[in-house]
């Protein structure tokens, strides 16, 4: 996932702005004429699906913010479409992305929907590397002192962490029954380098040796959504398990419950609400750069960032249980042809809460949740979505702006 932008001026926005019209447009040039038109008709009259050929995506990263200074580099994504192979036969992205503060987030997806028979092949090779990677303690109100500094060396300690994940996923029961069950592992290594007056090495949390990590997940869903990029209506709950130990090559010994629903409801032919409730358990030796980490199909952060609490800092309440809701409101504007291609532009008005739990630590009171409320812009061409949000905290008034490919859920 592209990282969130962070603060950026008004400038940085209208360049973000400029550079997705742009690549929508080099996108849509290499797409089949043999479309159906795409105006103003209704959303039920719109493809929903594409048998040929293929759709593609590249954007540039140029920004300048506090927290990464100015970020450089590019992502692009690409699905290619054929017959019997829903929602896509191949999709991948890449990243490549540096900043001149040092920070590194580079990485190589493919997704292959029906690659093995009915079974479905996810595959990720990664490689971060932060020199300002956030902690903030344990707990739902830790770091009291905190003022908004993210760059702060009290907050902050170095990371490197090369990984990979291989999962596999199909339908047992029919690739037309909502019943889905998968498989999966993971390996990460963790490097950790404290600052002098940091809270990490003040602290000392399980974890702070670093070491590697290794995982081994299952879990099930029920799949009811119409679209799985794009989803109108039904929804998908979720139960994931992971496991970490010395037979998973793992430095620490613990395991970790996600149960998650998504449900999206039509208010009207182009106006939807969808809904995320998240809750995610881990228990044993969980090192501390876990505590931020849920499992299941899509992983999140949090609490704080761009796919958990948006408005908040990046993992700015961890622990070893997380809960979070998101409430997005999504209004499908108007859908237009570009070099013959549909494309759909709306709008998206949201409201997030999340909070967390730790032992041995202060808590605060059960209805201390922390709220992001912010908007956004979606352009959606079939299975390639771009989203653009604009969100703040009410408990701090800081905002933070985020930019990636896909909806949040």
């Amino acid at each position: 996932m592209v990282p969130p932008l962070g603060d950026v001026s008004p400038c940085s926005v209208m360049l973000t702005t400029a550079l997705l019209l742009t690549t929508l447009a080099t996108a849509t040039a290499a797409a089949p004429s043999a479309v159906p038109a795409a105006t103003s008709a209704p959303e039920e009259e719109l493809p929903q699906k594409k048998e040929k050929g293929f759709d593609a995506i590249a954007l540039p990263l140029v920004s300048y913010n506090s927290d990464l200074g100015f970020t450089y580099g590019g992502v692009a994504g690409a699905y290619l479409y054929a017959p019997g192979h829903s929602p896509y036969q191949h999709g991948i992205a890449i990243q490549a992305m540096f900043t001149s503060r040092g920070q590194q987030n580079h990485y190589l997806r493919y997704d292959g929907p029906q690659l093995i028979g009915p079974m479905r092949l996810e595959f990720r090779l990664e490689y971060r590397r932060e020199l300002r990677s956030p902690f903030y303690g344990a707990g739902n109100v830790s770091a009291q002192d905190f003022k908004g500094d993210e760059n702060q060396e009290r907050f902050n300690y170095q990371k490197g962490s090369p990984g990979v994940w291989l999962r596999l996923r199909g339908r047992p029961w029919g690739e037309n029954h909502p019943f889905q069950s998968y498989v999966g592992y993971s390996w990460r290594y963790t490097e950790v380098d404290t600052f002098d007056t940091s809270l990490l090495k003040e602290q000392r949390p399980v974890g702070i040796e670093g070491g590697p990590t290794g995982q081994l997940a299952a879990g099930v869903l029920w799949d009811t959504r119409d679209n799985e990029s794009d989803p109108t209506r039904g929804g998908v709950e979720e139960l994931a398990l992971r496991v970490s130990g010395n037979a998973t090559w793992s430095r620490y010994q613990y395991a970790g419950v996600t149960l998650s629903e998504r449900r999206f409801w039509r208010l009207g032919p182009r106006i939807l609400l969808a809904q995320r409730l998240t809750l995610d358990m881990l228990f044993g030796e969980v090192p501390f750069f876990e505590w931020v980490n849920t499992g299941g199909v899509s992983t999140s952060e949090g609490i704080g960032g761009m796919s958990s609490v948006r408005g908040i800092e990046r993992n700015r309440f961890a622990g070893n249980i997380k809960a979070f809701s998101n409430t997005e409101l999504r209004v499908r504007a108007f859908d237009f042809r570009l070099l013959k291609a549909p494309v759909t532009v709306g709008g998206v008005a949201f409201v997030d809460l999340g909070r967390v739990w730790h032992p041995d630590v202060v808590d605060g009171p059960w209805w201390k949740w922390h709220p992001g409320v912010g908007a956004g812009v979606r352009v959606a061409r079939r299975a390639a979505v771009v989203r653009f949000d604009w969100a703040m905290s009410p408990e701090t008034g800081r905002s933070r702006v985020y930019l990636n490919f896909g909806h949040m859920f």
